[in-house]
């Protein structure tokens, strides 16, 4: 089995281009900075530059955070990663004097998935209604941000030529420097991505060959990737391969169609998953079935309204069942006490 492996050429001149871009913003003023990181490869590549480009600083004048928001349902495997790769960071950081904070934001007890889907009724999130989003990995971050005193620059692994739609958002929230944008929602803290032109090709060279870090363990992380996209030619892995079909997300996820990812984990030999991914394809499943779902909307309009009371102790039930099948903790006793008292609030309003 052979993995990806960048050129005997590397692009070194754009990682040492990008680290002075990066030493020349961190420099120009107080701002402070925090860093958006999920453990994919585009964060763990932005990650690995802003490490070497404080390393090399004399004056390190501002703390840049390292933000992981935990949605509650995100893939077992990979928040494991995540986590342990954050414990790490955070000493090896204090070891080499690089003034990086790891902190773990997570949504709030009412706007998590379950409390949404098991508590309110929501149906699950589809291409159309994706509810998710917003209030699991932006809101948490967000409240971050706005306990920063006065503007705030959040790093992020953006970059052009993703998707179309990447590009069109790009396009429109972009500013005369070409690495920064503008959030919409969010006026005080503005979106700063030095690998945005960077291409897929790239981001693996710069995590394969830049070796601090070390708490980022890229061939773990490429194994990882390798796994997810499960391709029948992995002595032929190239980046492009190993990019496009990898998907760091949720394991309840049913915005796509199919969770190959998960799927994919389980044919890896992450058996664990599979009372998730039984238990995400039946939720997908009954989404539109009209016996689980009331005949109203909560704003009293006719059509496809909440999950029933019945539905949801359904759900919850059969969610308790594959947690006790599995070694992870699926859903934790405080939101099973908020979805309780949801459904109180319910019945009381008939």
């Amino acid at each position: 089995m052979r993995y990806y492996k960048p050129s005997q050429q590397l692009n070194f001149d754009l990682d040492h281009r990008t680290i002075d871009n990066i030493q020349r913003e961190y420099q120009k003023d107080k701002i402070l900075w925090s860093l958006g990181f999920s453990g994919g490869k585009d964060s763990s590549a932005l990650l690995k530059l802003v490490y070497l480009a404080l390393e090399n600083l004399k004056s390190k004048p501002k703390p840049v955070t390292v933000i992981y928001c935990d949605t509650g349902v995100e893939i077992p495997v990979i928040r494991s990663l995540v986590q342990e790769t954050l414990g790490s960071l955070s000493k090896e950081a204090i070891q080499h004097e690089i003034p990086l904070i790891t902190k773990i934001v997570y949504p709030k007890l009412q706007d998590r998935y379950f409390a949404k889907v098991i508590g309110r009724g929501y149906p699950p999130p589809t291409y159309k209604f994706r509810w998710c989003t917003d209030v699991l990995r932006i809101k948490p971050i967000q409240t971050v941000l706005k306990n920063v005193n006065g503007h705030s620059v959040l790093l992020l692994g953006i970059r052009r030529g993703e998707s179309i739609e990447r590009d069109r958002v790009l396009s429109n929230h972009g500013t005369r420097n070409q690495y920064y944008f503008q959030q919409s929602n969010y006026k005080k803290a503005t979106i700063y991505s030095p690998i945005v032109n960077y291409s897929v090709d790239d981001v693996w060279s710069t995590i394969m060959t830049n070796k601090r870090p070390l708490s980022i363990d890229s061939k773990r992380l490429q194994i990882l990737y390798k796994t997810i996209t499960s391709d029948k030619h992995a002595d032929m892995y190239s980046s492009e391969v190993l990019a496009a079909k990898g998907r760091f997300g949720c394991w309840t996820c049913t915005v796509v169609r199919q969770d190959k990812a998960v799927k994919n984990l389980i044919a890896g030999g992450h058996v664990d998953l599979e009372p998730l991914l039984e238990f995400r394809n039946w939720l997908s499943g009954i989404r539109n079935n009209p016996t689980y779902r009331c005949k109203e909307r909560r704003n009293g309009a006719k059509g496809l309204g909440p999950f029933t009371i019945e539905a949801r102790e359904e759900i919850l039930n059969k969610l308790l069942k594959a947690q006790s099948r599995t070694k992870w903790k699926l859903i934790e006793e405080e939101e099973i006490d908020y979805i309780k008292k949801q459904w109180g609030l319910d019945l009381e309003l008939g």
